[in-house]
């Protein structure tokens, strides 16, 4: 939960941006979905994890936001975050959201919405019941306001990062032959929630790595049936909590027994990529000058750079791809991911490897914790 501190940046700056934009107000909608980019901007706003149905939230230039839920259950949560203003609307959000843009006034002018969030039907509900109100989108200039951290969100990636370092612990203990897949998956995710993580995403896979015969599948998710453990095995994790809305992520791969000549090249060519690359993680820095060192270094080394390698991580698990397109500039406080997918022409997938560094002026400050070395069990 952000303190008011914070709260009162977040709408100090939306409400900088609805002037700079000629806005009547700011209408942002939030679901339960996990995904990328804007499913987070109600989340960075209201502070509250939707977990059924829809929310929405109604902000006007200096004046206390409305918030509309669902349920009594919603309307406690949000009490709870210094919201003065909650309207509890049962299932009928939409026809709630068009009342109190009535009784607010907004019925003519600009309306600042997200049109990757905003469903069709609301589109066509609102253009129908308030004809002269202009819906515009201002999916952008809401990432710039989040593109700004604040020491309250960096000690939150610390403490998540934390969290992760906790799983990648307990599985390290537990991996052994004999095990499945879905029983490491499921010791990672109780570890994790164990040590305060709201929700988990994890992917994992096994198999012995090789350039000539590789056996390690593509990352994905553990549910049973999955495959047992057995000696001479790679075993690839994706580590991914989410601590009060913030999420981070630590890639590793660990051998069980003596690993092959070709897995320690590319964890070694993996730890040296990401170690010369994260130097450039500093503010005002491009993105895709970061990717750009990056592969240039992987195709050096003779290897064959690929997507993807990594992403910016905050409220959403991807807020901005890591790839040679991104027109992102780097701020400080912000969170990166690095992963590089390192492969040759003769195999498609790489080991996994990777974690979660702070931009700096100094460079990326890796918030894990765990040890970088080639982990044999």
């Amino acid at each position: 939960m952000f303190s008011l501190d914070e709260k009162r940046r977040r709408f100090g700056a939306a409400d900088e941006m609805m002037k700079r934009e000629d806005l009547r107000a700011l209408l942002i909608v939030g679901n339960g979905a996990v995904g990328v980019r804007a499913y987070g901007c109600y989340r960075y706003f209201v502070d509250n994890r939707v977990y059924y149905h829809m929310q929405a939230m109604i902000a006007l230039p200096g004046q206390e936001p409305t918030v509309c839920c669902s349920t009594q259950t919603h309307l406690k949560a949000l009490n709870s975050r210094n919201y003065t203003d909650v309207r509890v609307l049962g299932d009928d959000i939409l026809s709630g959201v068009i009342s109190v843009l009535k009784e607010k006034g907004v019925t003519e002018g600009r309306l600042g919405v997200s049109f990757e969030m905003l469903p069709a039907g609301w589109y066509q509900m609102i253009k129908r019941e308030l004809p002269n109100l202009e819906m515009v989108d201002v999916t952008e200039r809401i990432f710039e306001i989040r593109a700004t951290r604040s020491a309250e969100e960096v000690e939150l990636y610390r403490r998540c990062a934390e969290i992760a370092d906790a799983g990648y612990s307990a599985v390290c203990k537990a991996a052994k032959p004999g095990v499945y897949e879905h029983e490491l998956g499921a010791i990672l995710d109780y570890e994790m929630k164990r040590n305060g993580a709201e929700e988990t995403f994890t992917l994992l896979s096994s198999g012995r790595f090789s350039l000539e015969n590789n056996g390690l599948d593509c990352l994905h998710f553990s549910a049973a049936p999955s495959r047992k453990i057995q000696e001479g095995d790679s075993i690839a994790f994706e580590i991914t909590p989410r601590y009060q809305g913030y999420w981070t992520q630590m890639v590793r791969t660990i051998s069980i027994g003596e690993p092959s000549e070709d897995f320690v090249t590319f964890h070694k060519l993996a730890r040296d990529t990401i170690e010369e690359t994260r130097r450039l993680l500093k503010p005002n820095v491009l993105l895709r000058d970061v990717i750009k060192f990056m592969m240039d270094y992987i195709s050096a080394a003779g290897y064959v750079p690929t997507l993807p390698c990594g992403h910016i991580c905050a409220v959403d698990l991807n807020e901005g791809r890591v790839d040679p397109e991104s027109d992102v500039v780097l701020k400080n406080g912000m969170a990166v991911i690095l992963h590089p997918t390192i492969v040759t022409p003769e195999i498609s997938t790489s080991i996994f490897w990777g974690e979660t560094y702070l931009v700096t002026p100094d460079g990326g400050e890796c918030l894990m914790k765990s040890s970088k070395d080639l982990l044999v069990l």
